[in-house]
Formats: C-alpha cells, sequence, structure tokens
C-alpha cells in the first residue's frame, strides 16, 4: 500500500509540474499560533458577508496570483456542497498573460469546480461590463493585503469609489503579510503557478514583469547563478520590484 501511494504521488506530481503548476513539499514544522488567528479573522470576514449577501451576489476576483490562490482555498474549504453556495469567479486577463499562469487558472478551475467569468482590457471596463451582465452580483471578495500599495487605509468590507461600478470589496486577508501567504501554501501543499518557483515574487503582464533580482544566487551544486523561489525572499518590501511601475494595485476595484 505505501509503495502504491508513493507511486500515485509521483504520478499526480508529474502531472502538475506538466501543467505548468508547482506542488510545493510537506513541511514538518510548529503550528503559527499567528496565523491561526489571522486565519480566524478571514474566515469570520467571509462569515460576515455571508451573512450580508445572498451566493449569487457574491463572486471571488482570481488571477491566479498567490494571494487570491489562498482566498479561494480558504472560500472552498467554507462553501462545500452542503452550503448551497456555488463558488464563482471573475478574471480579468491581462493583454500579454504568462502561458503558465493561464494553465494553472485553468487546472484551478478544475481543482475547486470554479465558476469563471473571463473578460480582457481594463479592470475598471470588466468589471462595468459584469455589473451589466449580471445585476445581482453586489459584493466582490480580493485577495488585497494591507502591504499593497494603497492598501493601508483599507478596511476588511468597504464599497468601490472613485466612479468604479458600485460593490463592495471583501478584504479577508488584509492583515496577511507575504510570508504568511507563503506558509498557507506551503503549509497545506497547495499547487501554484509555478513562475513563483523560478524567481517571480509578483505576477503581472508577461511585458511588464520580470523575475526579481534579490532572489539571483550562486548555486555551488549546479555551478551557476540562478533564481531562488519566492518563498525564499527574505525582504518583503522588495515583493514587486520585479514589476514595472512596481505593480500597483487598483484597490479602487480588484486586485491584479
Amino acid at each position: 500500500m505505501k509503495l502504491a501511494s508513493q507511486f500515485l504521488y509521483k504520478v499526480c506530481r508529474h502531472y502538475h509540474t506538466s501543467r505548468g503548476l508547482y506542488v510545493p513539499t510537506v513541511e514538518k514544522s510548529e503550528s503559527n499560533d499567528q496565523l491561526r488567528h489571522k486565519l480566524e479573522h478571514s474566515e469570520e470576514v467571509i462569515k460576515r458577508a455571508m451573512t450580508l449577501y445572498k451566493p449569487n451576489e457574491m463572486m471571488l476576483s482570481f488571477n491566479g496570483g498567490k494571494d487570491c490562490t489562498v482566498l479561494l482555498d480558504i472560500l472552498a474549504r467554507m462553501t462545500s456542497p452542503t452550503t448551497s453556495m456555488p463558488l464563482e469567479a471573475v478574471y480579468v486577463k491581462s493583454a500579454n498573460p504568462f502561458e503558465e499562469l493561464e494553465t494553472f487558472v485553468d487546472d484551478s478551475v478544475q481543482r475547486y469546480g470554479l465558476q469563471l467569468r473571463i473578460y480582457q482590457g481594463a479592470l475598471k471596463v470588466a468589471f462595468e461590463q459584469l455589473i451589466a451582465e449580471d445585476s445581482q452580483v453586489k459584493a466582490i471578495f480580493l485577495g488585497c493585503r494591507r502591504s499593497d500599495p494603497e492598501g493601508f487605509d483599507l478596511c476588511d468590507m468597504a464599497p468601490t469609489n472613485n466612479g468604479w461600478p458600485a460593490m463592495m470589496r471583501i478584504f479577508p486577508l488584509l492583515e496577511w503579510s507575504y510570508h504568511d501567504i507563503w506558509s498557507y501554501l506551503r503549509s497545506n501543499n497547495l499547487p501554484y503557478c509555478c513562475l513563483y518557483n523560478r524567481g517571480y515574487t509578483s505576477l503581472g503582464d508577461r511585458s511588464s514583469t520580470r523575475l526579481n533580482p534579490k532572489l539571483l544566487s550562486y548555486d555551488e551544486k549546479l555551478g551557476k547563478m540562478t533564481y531562488r523561489p519566492a518563498y525564499e525572499l527574505e525582504d518583503v518590501r522588495l515583493e514587486r520590484i520585479n514589476r514595472d511601475g512596481h505593480g500597483q494595485v487598483a484597490v479602487s476595484g480588484t486586485k491584479q
């Protein structure tokens, strides 16, 4: 039985790798009480939203990034089939997306049974189109964190502003840190986009996203310079230096 389990694990790992995913190894470590408390708060925010809005009035903004991947998993854990709340999400595709990111989004749809609506173009225009097509949508879950650009003054729930389509923005991960996100992904053995394992710390459009130079180091085993994975970034203030404009976040509407 043990050999069969090992064989199945290798098969699944090969499948995910070939699909452009990275499956982190399970780490044995002491429980992180601080992260547990943050997770409990995130769940409380989601539960509060569920009391304010009907299932068909809420959606998740999902673009395959690490933060919204964590948020998707938390929502999936809280919305089992018995809750009668289907997981619905909106994906605003960039003009020139990474193929690996597109593959990961597709696999996430399959993994979580996600009902995904895809739009292209400017975020504001895409959300205007979403509301025009489905006027029932009144709230959207976002993976923004306090450390994101423009995220300092946010609260758990806040309506859109600055002329964006009228919706309530819900930020369950607001108090999470960069390392909290990676701790959740790795401790739960969750697949994430393989680009993060190649030296990208923040993902956007292919034309404006580069490898993070702070992860470049000499690998003695390989005998050459190589990029370390995103979770090894020490200075979290440098999370977005690999993106033109440092990955500005339009929190008036959503996170990209």
